[in-house]
């Protein structure tokens, strides 16, 4: 609860009283504690990596950050479109895991005041092809060719116009294995989670040219701009910075493939790959540099 201390002279103390019983309703309603208000978070349900029931490499790392004092955190696991929907419309929510510059991207932040925790890390999106098959190295390489994409996800508008069939997939294993048993030419993915999908699935990695990058986007919580969400932002910032310190939490994100590493890129086609400098990118395990499965 917001304390008022009153010092100084009689009259500023009068003044600060008389404040006190007239404002404190409004001040709370202005700048709400964590304790008594809960910041809800929709969670962007798409599979394996995050699913339904609450398991999942996303899950955990929500788990994670989630661990405040308050346990202040609603939070809605929905299907990826249905998610994105309900936050756009709920002024006072929150969208995880998911960036400004990706929703930016897919146009969806037009006229909203969002705002975003830190990173907890880097996250890339490719183009991949079968194992052992040359992967796309350009948007030319995807003329006549069929694409399997993540139902409602901003790559049906960045792949739009290129000539390819995309084919919109509700699962990510599903869309793994239309990739393996021949079903589409080539799917869109994100790393680390194509990495774990290949991983669960006891197959080899897709193919993907690593220098032909769609997105490179921290991971992390985005919300809608209220004086709730700015508090429990300041505390999930303070919960990754404690988790990027912990030995056991690296571990659990290098099991994943996620590790620090240099990246030094130019900007890609959409103009979201950060600035240059050391961040937690992915990196296949037991290399140096991230990984691509070229044959």
């Amino acid at each position: 609860m917001r304390k008022f201390f009153v010092v100084g002279s009689g009259i500023v103390s009068i003044v600060l009283l008389l404040l006190a019983a007239t404002g404190i309703q409004a001040a709370d309603r202005q700048f709400p504690d964590l304790e008594t208000s809960k910041a809800t978070v929709y969670g962007t349900v798409w599979g394996q990596t995050l699913a339904q029931d609450g398991t999942g490499f996303y899950n955990d790392i929500f788990n994670d950050l989630a661990a405040l004092p308050e346990k202040a955190v609603d939070y809605k696991l929905m299907p990826y479109r249905r998610a994105r929907a309900q936050f756009l419309a709920d002024k006072s929510a929150c969208l995880y895991p998911s960036a400004r510059a990706v929703l930016l991207s897919g146009g969806h932040d037009v006229g909203l005041d969002l705002i975003e925790t830190d990173a907890v890390f880097m996250a890339q999106e490719h183009l991949f092809a079968a194992a052992g098959v040359t992967p796309p190295k350009s948007l030319a390489d995807l003329d006549g060719k069929t694409v399997a994409v993540p139902t409602g996800s901003v790559m049906l508008k960045l792949l739009a116009g290129t000539g390819a069939q995309l084919i919109s997939v509700n699962d990510e294993t599903a869309k793994a294995q239309m990739l393996i048993t021949g079903r589409v030419d080539m799917m869109s993915g994100m790393l680390p989670n194509e990495h774990l999908i290949f991983q669960s699935l006891d197959t080899r990695m897709a193919s993907y040219d690593r220098n032909f990058l769609l997105i490179d986007a921290g991971v992390g919580v985005v919300c809608h701009n209220t004086a709730a969400n700015q508090a429990f932002i300041r505390q999930v910032n303070d919960r990754i910075t404690e988790l990027q310190a912990s030995a056991a939490f690296q571990d659990r994100l290098a099991a994943a493939g996620v590790a620090e590493t240099p990246y030094a890129g130019a900007a890609d086609l959409n103009d979201i790959v950060p600035a240059a400098g050391s961040k937690l990118r992915f990196v296949h395990p037991g290399r140096r540099v991230p990984f691509s499965n070229i044959r």
